[in-house]
């Protein structure tokens, strides 16, 4: 068993090496659009289970004329098989002066009539949503940070 693996140590290291770079030639997106993928940041069962399992939910709708998602946004949303409704509430794209710009899109999940399904944030959130209407005053409520 020593000798093959000295062999391997030794064929390996008379093999050249492969340097591979990982980089992307397309800029992210600007924008949240249809078939985005959206990382359900609160703790309802849907999205635990979702993370679990360690898949993402994607953007099947956003609600507003343009048809892009902006942070504040209400989304419809493909998870785990089911329709949800969701808030935008984070973005990867390049914000506006003192909106903070995230690692990943995120969103909260709400029932139809706007109360959220979980009783917990797990990220921060910007602080631009407190001067938004009163739809998110109960999202607001459960969340611990905001940015």
């Amino acid at each position: 068993m020593a000798q093959i693996l000295k062999l391997l140590q030794v064929a390996s290291s008379a093999l050249p090496r492969v340097v591979q770079c990982n980089f992307r030639t397309s800029a992210c997106l600007s924008e949240l659009q249809k078939l985005s993928t959206v990382q359900v940041v609160d703790n309802s069962i849907l999205g635990r289970s979702a993370v679990k399992r360690g898949k993402k939910a994607k953007i099947i709708h956003v609600y507003n004329s343009a048809g892009i998602g902006k942070i504040g946004d209400k989304v419809l949303l493909a998870i785990c098989g089911e329709k949800k409704h969701g808030y935008i509430v984070g973005c990867k794209q390049k914000q506006k002066p003192n909106t903070p710009r995230f690692d990943n899109n995120n969103v909260v999940l709400v029932e139809e009539n706007g109360t959220p399904t979980g009783t917990r944030i797990r990220v921060p959130i910007p602080s631009c949503l407190r001067g938004k209407d009163g739809e998110f005053t109960k999202i607001l409520s459960i969340a611990t940070k905001f940015v």
